[in-house]
């Protein structure tokens, strides 16, 4: 996926998926869950060669650890269930713990810690995507409170989980081979090429101006794709069955279709002080969130977080947020650049 983004005064574009958005020109949602179920049990062809060589060198003597299935599903049903807790404290609490174990590493970490820096990088990106995935819920009419919840918990991740083991037991019945999800190529492909179909849809919609009706299909798109994420794989498998890339791509289309639907409202529905504003505001963040933090090996996705960073300036200028200074930020203390750091040493 490429964007270009450039702003302008007093009109401030951005062109993706060959589309041109014009726009011319402050976070207050709730999402409380009272209850959720517990975990279940159980280019050119030369660019292309380089990039495949490249990847092919990520082989490190640091991998993902192994992991069942039930320790790559419990994430995903691991929201505290206490009153008042939303989505978005519960993400932001995985983002800071997350943050803070980051800050605190030495220089030169131990490999012993690897696991545990996995370990919070895959809290926070499922309560980020989970985060997504409410919000998309708002957007599209669906209430808050418990109903939300028992939208999420029991028939989206539920139903996935259902349908994702089902699969799974056929392709074994057959092959008499047992497979730990995180490393089962076939299902991961399978995820995938469903995931792409529907994100494919979504370009299409999103290109005729049905920007909520697009917003729909990259939601299902990215159920697709649970319970991984980029901190759940190995490396080369992610590359080889493409997770990687529709993993950044649909989160960029999100945070792009979430601005244009921004830009659709009147004027004074924009700023993240209205519902709709702050609705739409929260699943740009969250998205472009899920951008930054997801633990990518070696240098690829640098030009997607390059991106992600442009579309949350973007969103912050249509919500009337106050920036970030960026250089208030540590050099070497990012996500991707801590697992390059783990991977050298």
């Amino acid at each position: 996926m490429s964007g270009i983004l450039t702003t302008t005064q007093p009109t401030t574009m951005i062109k993706s998926f060959n589309t041109d958005i014009s726009y011319t020109p402050k976070e207050c949602i709730e999402m409380t869950i009272l209850e959720a179920p517990s975990s279940p049990s159980s280019s050119s062809s030369s660019s292309a060669h380089d990039e495949t060589e490249s990847r092919a060198r990520i082989s490190r003597h640091l991998d993902v650890p192994s992991l069942t299935d039930e320790e790559l599903w419990e994430p995903w049903f691991a929201f505290p269930s206490r009153p008042q807790m939303t989505l978005h404290r519960w993400a932001e609490g995985n983002k800071s713990q997350l943050n803070m174990f980051i800050h605190n590493l030495p220089l030169s970490s131990p490999p012993s810690l690897y696991p545990l820096f996995l370990t919070k990088c895959r809290s926070t990106l499922t309560s980020l995507k989970i985060l997504v995935l409410g919000s998309i819920l708002l957007i599209r009419g669906v209430n808050h409170g418990p109903q939300m919840g028992r939208t999420l918990f029991g028939r989206i991740i539920g139903d996935r989980y259902n349908d994702l083991m089902a699969f799974r037991n056929q392709n074994q019945h057959y092959t008499k081979l047992h497979v730990e999800l995180f490393e089962d190529e076939e299902a991961i492909r399978r995820s995938v090429e469903e995931a792409r179909c529907l994100q494919i849809r979504g370009d299409q919609l999103f290109t005729q101006g049905k920007y909520e009706a697009s917003l729909e299909h990259y939601g299902m798109a990215l159920i697709k794709l649970i319970p991984w994420d980029t901190a759940s794989l190995p490396p080369s498998l992610s590359y080889k069955t493409g997770f990687q890339e529709i993993d950044q791509a649909l989160f960029l289309s999100i945070a792009l279709t979430s601005i244009s639907i921004c830009g659709t409202l009147p004027p004074n529905y924009r700023s993240h002080l209205t519902i709709p504003g702050s609705r739409l505001y929260r699943l740009s963040k969250a998205s472009c969130d899920y951008i930054s933090h997801s633990p990518i090996s070696g240098d690829a996705g640098e030009e997607q977080v390059a991106l992600a960073y442009r579309l949350e300036s973007l969103a912050r200028e249509i919500a009337s947020v106050p920036k970030i200074d960026r250089s208030e930020v540590e050099d070497g203390k990012s996500v991707r650049e801590v697992r390059r750091r783990f991977e050298r040493d």
